[in-house]
Protein backbone atom coordinates (compact mmCIF):
# COMPACT_ATOMS: atom_id res chain seq x y z
CA UNK A 1 0.00 0.00 0.00
CA UNK A 2 1.13 3.51 -0.73
CA UNK A 3 1.44 6.05 2.04
CA UNK A 4 -0.96 8.95 1.66
CA UNK A 5 0.93 12.08 2.53
CA UNK A 6 1.30 15.33 0.68
CA UNK A 7 4.41 16.36 -1.15
CA UNK A 8 5.60 19.40 0.82
CA UNK A 9 2.53 19.45 3.09
CA UNK A 10 3.33 17.05 5.91
CA UNK A 11 2.49 19.62 8.62
CA UNK A 12 -0.96 20.07 7.08
CA UNK A 13 -1.92 16.41 7.04
CA UNK A 14 -1.55 14.02 7.33
CA UNK A 15 26.29 -0.54 -4.60
CA UNK A 16 30.40 -2.37 -5.53
CA UNK A 17 28.57 -3.02 -8.75
CA UNK A 18 27.96 -5.87 -11.06
CA UNK A 19 28.94 -3.84 -14.14
CA UNK A 20 26.96 -5.15 -17.12
CA UNK A 21 28.03 -4.54 -20.67
CA UNK A 22 25.76 -5.19 -23.62
CA UNK A 23 22.78 -6.57 -21.71
CA UNK A 24 20.85 -6.44 -24.99
CA UNK A 25 22.40 -6.08 -28.39
CA UNK A 26 22.23 -2.40 -29.31
CA UNK A 27 20.32 -2.99 -32.52
CA UNK A 28 17.56 -4.77 -30.57
CA UNK A 29 16.90 -1.85 -28.24
CA UNK A 30 14.38 0.75 -29.30
CA UNK A 31 14.47 2.90 -26.15
CA UNK A 32 15.99 3.26 -22.73
CA UNK A 33 13.71 4.87 -20.17
CA UNK A 34 15.67 6.28 -17.22
CA UNK A 35 14.02 7.00 -13.88
CA UNK A 36 16.09 9.35 -11.72
CA UNK A 37 14.88 9.12 -8.12
CA UNK A 38 16.43 11.71 -5.80
CA UNK A 39 14.94 10.14 -2.67
CA UNK A 40 17.52 10.77 0.05
CA UNK A 41 14.78 12.58 1.95
CA UNK A 42 11.31 11.98 3.41
CA UNK A 43 10.14 10.41 0.12
CA UNK A 44 12.42 7.39 0.45
CA UNK A 45 9.72 4.93 1.51
CA UNK A 46 7.49 6.01 -1.36
CA UNK A 47 10.33 5.44 -3.82
CA UNK A 48 10.41 1.75 -2.96
CA UNK A 49 6.65 1.54 -3.46
CA UNK A 50 6.95 3.15 -6.88
CA UNK A 51 9.76 0.81 -7.92
CA UNK A 52 7.52 -2.13 -7.06
CA UNK A 53 4.82 -0.61 -9.28
CA UNK A 54 7.34 -0.19 -12.09
CA UNK A 55 8.29 -3.84 -11.81
CA UNK A 56 4.65 -4.84 -12.09
CA UNK A 57 4.08 -2.51 -15.05
CA UNK A 58 7.09 -3.58 -17.11
CA UNK A 59 6.50 -6.29 -19.71
CA UNK A 60 8.58 -5.39 -22.75
CA UNK A 61 11.72 -7.09 -24.07
CA UNK A 62 12.91 -4.40 -26.47
CA UNK A 63 12.94 -1.43 -24.08
CA UNK A 64 15.23 -0.91 -21.10
CA UNK A 65 13.69 0.45 -17.91
CA UNK A 66 16.55 1.63 -15.70
CA UNK A 67 16.17 3.27 -12.28
CA UNK A 68 18.73 5.32 -10.44
CA UNK A 69 17.76 5.37 -6.76
CA UNK A 70 19.36 7.42 -4.01
CA UNK A 71 17.33 6.48 -0.91
CA UNK A 72 17.80 7.54 2.69
CA UNK A 73 18.84 4.09 3.92
CA UNK A 74 21.17 2.80 1.17
CA UNK A 75 24.00 3.96 -1.04
CA UNK A 76 22.96 5.37 -4.44
CA UNK A 77 22.56 2.63 -7.03
CA UNK A 78 21.28 1.71 -10.49
CA UNK A 79 18.58 -0.93 -10.98
CA UNK A 80 17.49 -2.70 -14.13
CA UNK A 81 13.76 -3.31 -13.95
CA UNK A 82 12.58 -6.67 -15.21
CA UNK A 83 9.19 -8.38 -15.13
CA UNK A 84 8.23 -8.42 -11.46
CA UNK A 85 11.76 -7.81 -10.20
CA UNK A 86 14.84 -5.60 -10.38
CA UNK A 87 18.56 -6.23 -10.51
CA UNK A 88 21.17 -3.97 -8.93
CA UNK A 89 23.82 -3.28 -11.57
CA UNK A 90 25.92 -0.48 -10.09
CA UNK A 91 26.50 0.94 -6.63
CA UNK A 92 28.01 4.37 -6.00
CA UNK A 93 29.70 5.85 -2.95
CA UNK A 94 27.36 8.18 -1.09
CA UNK A 95 26.91 11.48 -2.96
CA UNK A 96 24.51 14.39 -3.45
CA UNK A 97 21.87 13.34 -6.00
CA UNK A 98 20.74 17.00 -6.26
CA UNK A 99 24.14 17.94 -7.68
CA UNK A 100 24.41 18.91 -11.36
CA UNK A 101 27.64 17.01 -11.82
CA UNK A 102 26.41 13.86 -10.11
CA UNK A 103 23.13 13.80 -12.02
CA UNK A 104 24.95 14.28 -15.31
CA UNK A 105 27.39 11.48 -14.48
CA UNK A 106 24.64 9.04 -13.50
CA UNK A 107 22.65 9.73 -16.66
CA UNK A 108 25.75 9.24 -18.80
CA UNK A 109 26.54 6.01 -16.94
CA UNK A 110 23.07 4.67 -17.72
CA UNK A 111 23.27 5.76 -21.36
CA UNK A 112 26.65 4.06 -21.76
CA UNK A 113 25.43 0.89 -20.04
CA UNK A 114 22.15 0.77 -21.97
CA UNK A 115 22.62 2.45 -25.37
CA UNK A 116 19.46 2.77 -27.44
CA UNK A 117 17.97 4.54 -30.41
CA UNK A 118 16.09 6.97 -28.15
CA UNK A 119 15.75 7.88 -24.50
CA UNK A 120 12.97 8.84 -22.12
CA UNK A 121 13.44 10.34 -18.67
CA UNK A 122 11.41 10.35 -15.46
CA UNK A 123 12.55 12.86 -12.84
CA UNK A 124 11.26 11.85 -9.40
CA UNK A 125 11.67 13.88 -6.21
CA UNK A 126 10.48 17.02 -4.46
CA UNK A 127 9.87 20.11 -6.57
CA UNK A 128 8.73 23.72 -6.43
CA UNK A 129 8.69 24.69 -10.10
CA UNK A 130 11.25 27.39 -10.96
CA UNK A 131 11.52 28.80 -7.42
CA UNK A 132 15.16 29.11 -6.34
CA UNK A 133 16.69 26.47 -4.11
CA UNK A 134 17.02 27.64 -0.53
CA UNK A 135 14.54 30.17 0.89
CA UNK A 136 12.97 27.12 2.55
CA UNK A 137 11.79 26.07 -0.92
CA UNK A 138 12.91 23.38 -3.32
CA UNK A 139 13.29 23.78 -7.08
CA UNK A 140 13.96 20.15 -7.98
CA UNK A 141 15.28 17.31 -5.89
CA UNK A 142 16.38 17.20 -2.29
CA UNK A 143 19.38 15.47 -0.77
CA UNK A 144 20.24 16.29 2.82
CA UNK A 145 18.84 19.79 2.39
CA UNK A 146 20.44 20.46 -0.99
CA UNK A 147 18.30 21.26 -4.05
CA UNK A 148 18.86 22.07 -7.72
CA UNK A 149 17.71 25.22 -9.50
CA UNK A 150 15.76 24.65 -12.70
CA UNK A 151 18.52 26.17 -14.87
CA UNK A 152 21.00 23.73 -13.31
CA UNK A 153 18.60 20.86 -13.94
CA UNK A 154 18.52 21.72 -17.64
CA UNK A 155 22.33 21.89 -17.69
CA UNK A 156 22.59 18.44 -16.07
CA UNK A 157 20.70 16.64 -18.85
CA UNK A 158 23.32 15.23 -21.25
CA UNK A 159 21.16 14.24 -24.25
CA UNK A 160 17.89 15.12 -25.94
CA UNK A 161 15.08 12.94 -24.58
CA UNK A 162 11.93 11.89 -26.41
CA UNK A 163 9.99 12.84 -23.30
CA UNK A 164 10.53 14.00 -19.74
CA UNK A 165 7.99 13.04 -17.08
CA UNK A 166 8.30 15.20 -13.97
CA UNK A 167 7.00 13.33 -10.93
CA UNK A 168 7.46 16.24 -8.56
CA UNK A 169 5.32 19.04 -7.21
CA UNK A 170 4.51 22.15 -9.22
CA UNK A 171 6.70 21.40 -12.26
CA UNK A 172 4.00 22.06 -14.87
CA UNK A 173 4.78 25.76 -15.08
CA UNK A 174 5.49 27.76 -18.20
CA UNK A 175 8.82 28.79 -16.68
CA UNK A 176 9.96 25.19 -16.10
CA UNK A 177 8.88 23.75 -19.44
CA UNK A 178 10.44 26.69 -21.27
CA UNK A 179 13.76 26.13 -19.49
CA UNK A 180 13.70 22.43 -20.49
CA UNK A 181 12.32 22.89 -24.03
CA UNK A 182 15.62 22.16 -25.78
CA UNK A 183 16.14 18.95 -23.83
CA UNK A 184 13.03 17.05 -24.90
CA UNK A 185 10.12 16.88 -27.35
CA UNK A 186 7.40 16.46 -24.73
CA UNK A 187 6.99 17.20 -21.03
CA UNK A 188 4.43 15.54 -18.78
CA UNK A 189 3.98 17.25 -15.41
CA UNK A 190 1.52 18.41 -12.74
CA UNK A 191 1.10 22.15 -12.15
CA UNK A 192 -0.04 21.75 -8.54
CA UNK A 193 1.54 19.86 -5.69
CA UNK A 194 1.21 16.08 -5.86
CA UNK A 195 0.17 13.40 -3.43
CA UNK A 196 3.21 11.52 -2.14
CA UNK A 197 2.24 8.42 -4.08
CA UNK A 198 2.90 10.29 -7.33
CA UNK A 199 2.24 8.62 -10.67
CA UNK A 200 0.51 5.19 -10.75
CA UNK A 201 3.48 3.51 -12.41
CA UNK A 202 1.84 0.14 -12.89
CA UNK A 203 -0.45 1.92 -15.38
CA UNK A 204 2.00 4.55 -16.66
CA UNK A 205 5.05 2.41 -17.43
CA UNK A 206 3.29 0.40 -20.18
CA UNK A 207 2.51 3.73 -21.91
CA UNK A 208 6.16 4.82 -21.79
CA UNK A 209 7.70 1.62 -23.14
CA UNK A 210 5.50 1.20 -26.19
CA UNK A 211 7.17 1.48 -29.59
CA UNK A 212 5.58 4.92 -29.82
CA UNK A 213 5.09 6.22 -26.27
CA UNK A 214 1.44 6.98 -25.53
CA UNK A 215 1.97 10.09 -23.44
CA UNK A 216 -1.67 11.20 -23.55
CA UNK A 217 -2.68 7.85 -22.10
CA UNK A 218 0.00 8.19 -19.43
CA UNK A 219 -1.38 11.62 -18.51
CA UNK A 220 -4.95 10.32 -18.49
CA UNK A 221 -3.89 7.39 -16.28
CA UNK A 222 -2.50 9.84 -13.74
CA UNK A 223 -5.61 11.99 -13.77
CA UNK A 224 -8.08 9.09 -13.66
CA UNK A 225 -6.21 7.48 -10.78
CA UNK A 226 -6.70 10.55 -8.60
CA UNK A 227 -10.12 11.49 -9.92
CA UNK A 228 -11.40 8.13 -8.64
CA UNK A 229 -10.20 8.87 -5.10
CA UNK A 230 -12.40 10.18 -2.30
CA UNK A 231 -12.19 13.38 -0.25
CA UNK A 232 -8.92 15.28 -0.20
CA UNK A 233 -7.16 12.43 -2.04
CA UNK A 234 -9.14 13.44 -5.15
CA UNK A 235 -6.60 16.16 -5.94
CA UNK A 236 -4.54 16.49 -9.13
CA UNK A 237 -3.63 18.47 -12.20
CA UNK A 238 -1.69 17.13 -15.18
CA UNK A 239 -0.63 18.40 -18.60
CA UNK A 240 1.27 17.19 -21.65
CA UNK A 241 3.36 19.88 -23.35
CA UNK A 242 4.68 19.93 -26.92
CA UNK A 243 7.97 21.77 -26.40
CA UNK A 244 8.32 22.58 -30.10
CA UNK A 245 5.43 25.04 -29.74
CA UNK A 246 6.86 26.89 -26.74
CA UNK A 247 8.90 29.46 -28.66
CA UNK A 248 5.78 30.45 -30.57
CA UNK A 249 3.87 30.64 -27.27
CA UNK A 250 6.51 33.02 -25.94
CA UNK A 251 6.28 35.15 -29.11
CA UNK A 252 2.49 35.41 -28.91
CA UNK A 253 2.70 36.26 -25.20
CA UNK A 254 5.30 38.94 -25.91
CA UNK A 255 3.11 40.48 -28.59
CA UNK A 256 0.09 40.58 -26.27
CA UNK A 257 2.06 42.16 -23.43
CA UNK A 258 3.71 44.71 -25.71
CA UNK A 259 0.36 46.22 -26.64
CA UNK A 260 -0.96 46.44 -23.08
CA UNK A 261 -0.33 47.97 -19.68
CA UNK A 262 0.19 46.13 -16.39
CA UNK A 263 0.86 47.38 -12.85
CA UNK A 264 2.10 44.65 -10.53
CA UNK A 265 1.53 46.81 -7.44
CA UNK A 266 -2.20 47.33 -8.03
CA UNK A 267 -3.10 44.04 -9.73
CA UNK A 268 -5.31 41.77 -7.59
CA UNK A 269 -3.55 38.41 -7.75
CA UNK A 270 -6.26 36.83 -5.60
CA UNK A 271 -8.62 37.13 -8.58
CA UNK A 272 -6.51 34.63 -10.55
CA UNK A 273 -6.88 30.85 -10.29
CA UNK A 274 -4.32 29.71 -7.73
CA UNK A 275 -2.38 26.48 -8.22
CA UNK A 276 -0.43 26.05 -5.00
CA UNK A 277 -1.14 25.84 -1.30
CA UNK A 278 1.45 28.36 -0.11
CA UNK A 279 0.16 31.06 2.21
CA UNK A 280 1.74 33.59 -0.17
CA UNK A 281 0.81 32.12 -3.52
CA UNK A 282 3.43 31.88 -6.27
CA UNK A 283 1.75 29.67 -8.93
CA UNK A 284 -1.30 30.77 -10.91
CA UNK A 285 -3.08 29.57 -14.02
CA UNK A 286 -1.23 31.15 -16.95
CA UNK A 287 -4.20 31.85 -19.19
CA UNK A 288 -6.40 33.09 -16.36
CA UNK A 289 -3.66 35.53 -15.40
CA UNK A 290 -3.29 36.84 -18.94
CA UNK A 291 -7.05 37.27 -19.34
CA UNK A 292 -7.40 39.20 -16.08
CA UNK A 293 -4.19 41.19 -16.39
CA UNK A 294 -5.05 42.37 -19.91
CA UNK A 295 -8.86 42.52 -20.12
CA UNK A 296 -8.86 44.75 -23.21
CA UNK A 297 -6.39 42.68 -25.25
CA UNK A 298 -7.29 40.20 -27.97
CA UNK A 299 -6.64 36.93 -26.14
CA UNK A 300 -7.62 34.62 -29.00
CA UNK A 301 -4.13 34.25 -30.54
CA UNK A 302 -2.83 33.18 -27.14
CA UNK A 303 -5.64 30.66 -26.66
CA UNK A 304 -5.02 29.23 -30.13
CA UNK A 305 -1.31 28.82 -29.44
CA UNK A 306 -2.00 27.23 -26.05
CA UNK A 307 -4.17 24.66 -27.84
CA UNK A 308 -1.15 23.72 -29.96
CA UNK A 309 1.23 23.71 -27.01
CA UNK A 310 -0.83 21.84 -24.40
CA UNK A 311 -1.77 18.48 -25.91
CA UNK A 312 -3.61 17.17 -22.85
CA UNK A 313 -4.77 18.75 -19.61
CA UNK A 314 -7.02 17.68 -16.77
CA UNK A 315 -7.82 18.72 -13.21
CA UNK A 316 -9.91 17.60 -10.28
CA UNK A 317 -12.59 20.00 -8.97
CA UNK A 318 -10.46 21.14 -6.03
CA UNK A 319 -7.13 20.56 -4.35
CA UNK A 320 -6.90 18.93 -0.89
CA UNK A 321 -9.75 21.09 0.35
CA UNK A 322 -7.60 24.24 0.12
CA UNK A 323 -9.07 25.77 -3.03
CA UNK A 324 -11.39 25.08 -5.97
CA UNK A 325 -10.00 24.64 -9.49
CA UNK A 326 -12.46 26.31 -11.82
CA UNK A 327 -10.12 26.81 -14.77
CA UNK A 328 -6.86 25.20 -15.87
CA UNK A 329 -5.03 25.89 -19.13
CA UNK A 330 -2.34 23.27 -18.51
CA UNK A 331 0.41 25.66 -17.39
CA UNK A 332 1.01 27.73 -14.30
CA UNK A 333 2.96 30.99 -14.12
CA UNK A 334 4.37 33.45 -11.62
CA UNK A 335 2.89 36.91 -11.06
CA UNK A 336 5.60 39.43 -10.09
CA UNK A 337 5.42 41.09 -6.72
CA UNK A 338 8.09 39.63 -4.40
CA UNK A 339 11.40 41.48 -4.56
CA UNK A 340 13.73 38.52 -3.96
CA UNK A 341 11.84 36.21 -6.33
CA UNK A 342 11.52 38.95 -8.94
CA UNK A 343 15.31 39.28 -8.96
CA UNK A 344 15.86 35.55 -9.43
CA UNK A 345 13.10 35.36 -12.05
CA UNK A 346 15.13 37.61 -14.33
CA UNK A 347 17.55 34.71 -14.89
CA UNK A 348 14.86 32.56 -16.51
CA UNK A 349 14.59 32.27 -20.28
CA UNK A 350 10.81 32.78 -20.13
CA UNK A 351 11.30 36.15 -18.42
CA UNK A 352 13.17 37.65 -21.36
CA UNK A 353 11.72 35.78 -24.34
CA UNK A 354 8.02 36.00 -23.47
CA UNK A 355 8.00 39.68 -22.62
CA UNK A 356 7.26 38.95 -18.96
CA UNK A 357 10.10 41.33 -18.09
CA UNK A 358 7.72 44.14 -19.03
CA UNK A 359 5.46 43.15 -16.12
CA UNK A 360 8.08 43.97 -13.50
CA UNK A 361 8.04 47.44 -11.99
CA UNK A 362 11.34 49.20 -12.58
Amino acid sequence: MKSWKWCFLMPLLFLVCCHKEGILEEEQITRTVIVYMAADNDLSYDAYNDIEEMQNGYAEKGVNLIVFLDPADEAPHILQIENGSSTKVRVYPEFNSASVGQMNQVLMDVINLYPAGSYGLVLWSHGTSWLPSGRQLRSFGEDSGSQMNIMDLAAALPVHFDFILLDACLMGSVEVVYELKNKTDYILAPSTETIYSGFPYEQVIPCLIQKVPDLKKAAASYFNYYDRQQGDFRSATISLINTRELERLAAVTNQLISGSQFDAETFDRTSVQRLDVYTEQYHFDFLDFMVKAFPDADINPLKEQLDKTVLYKAHTPEFIGQYLISTYCGLSCYIPGYDDLDLFYQQLSWHSESGFYKLFNE
